[in-house]
């Protein structure tokens, strides 16, 4: 019996603190990748360092449930800000969807490839979107903004037409801009175009959030999640169902999704949260009252059902 105790205990604690191992490991790793392949070992330092961080940031969380929010906010906040001050605007770094296209025309390979490859194509398989809420600033921002806005009667749901539009017209932009003056080629300018880009992309969103609710650019137009949203179905850590049989439907979580995204009918059939635009925020599963879903990890050999009882 005491071995089983202990054996239950110690899956407990794991799993309880899954997340933040996850993602200080997840970090080490892809630093080290590319430490090596650019033979620049400021990169393990620098991704040791936001894993270190984001990680401390969920371990308080689940010391301090009930500030859970206020935590998450200041780690992203602390994390996307690090990044854009530190490497945007200081060391020229442009992380943005345009400069994808700008190094593809320059022949080079910056800052953004590896951030696109690490954040959207690679780490939806872990953990979704889980950099829009933990270490994107502009989300940090218009989540900072958000209590000075209204609160709108009829927010916009997700549109693929709009979004994907949306990609089109930007490649395209990108491409024009990259013939006639390419960003990634005149370094000693590009911190104007890099400073712009965000500045325009935030005033956008802060505008178009006080008629279409919180995050609008994030859940209409963000190109990067148009992207990650196509590979976070396959996520390890969802959103999960753990007590589906005390939900009543109130709707609380729906009401406080961010991304708009039908909690409450995927808690009512017992099923995770696969949606491509949830950004693993939490707010649904702060505002339930009877602690019907958590953020849990399972992985694809698993059996269906719900992950809790497994």
């Amino acid at each position: 019996m005491t071995v089983t105790a202990s054996k239950t205990t110690t899956e407990q604690l794991l799993r309880k603190y899954a997340f933040p191992i996850t993602l200080l490991v997840v970090f080490t790793l892809v630093g080290l990748v590319v430490a090596l392949l650019r033979s620049k070992f400021i990169y393990l330092f620098l991704f040791i360092s936001l894993g270190s961080a984001s990680a401390i940031g969920e371990w308080v969380t689940l010391q301090f449930p009930k500030y859970k929010q206020i935590f998450r906010r200041t780690i992203q906040a602390a994390v996307g800000g690090g990044l854009f001050i530190g490497l945007s605007l200081f060391h020229n770094v442009n992380f943005q969807f345009s400069e994808l296209f700008f190094d593809l025309y320059a022949g080079v390979i910056t800052g953004a490839f590896i951030q696109f490859a690490f954040a959207r194509l690679f780490l939806p398989f872990i953990m979704g979107n889980a950099f829009c809420s933990r270490a994107c600033w502009s989300g940090a921002v218009f989540e900072l903004v958000q209590p000075l806005n209204p609160k709108v009667k009829t927010p916009r749901y997700r549109n693929e037409w709009i979004a994907f539009t949306y990609i089109s017209t930007l490649i395209i932009i990108s491409s024009v801009a990259s013939y006639y003056y390419n960003p990634a080629i005149f370094e000693t300018s590009k911190r104007w175009w890099i400073l712009g880009e965000n500045l325009l992309i935030l005033g956008i969103g802060v505008f178009l959030s006080c008629y279409w609710g919180r995050r609008t650019y994030c859940r209409t137009f963000c190109p990067f999640i148009s992207v990650s949203g196509l590979f976070s179905r396959f996520s390890i850590f969802k959103i999960t169902p753990i007590d589906a049989q005390s939900c009543n439907s109130c709707g609380k979580c729906n009401r406080h999704c961010p991304m708009l995204v039908d909690v409450r009918a995927a808690v009512e059939q017992n099923q995770r949260i696969s949606h491509k635009s949830c950004i693993l925020c939490e707010h649904c599963v702060d505002a339930c009252p009877y602690h019907c879903i958590e953020l849990a990890p399972k992985f694809p050999w698993q059996k269906n059902g719900n992950t809790a009882n497994q």
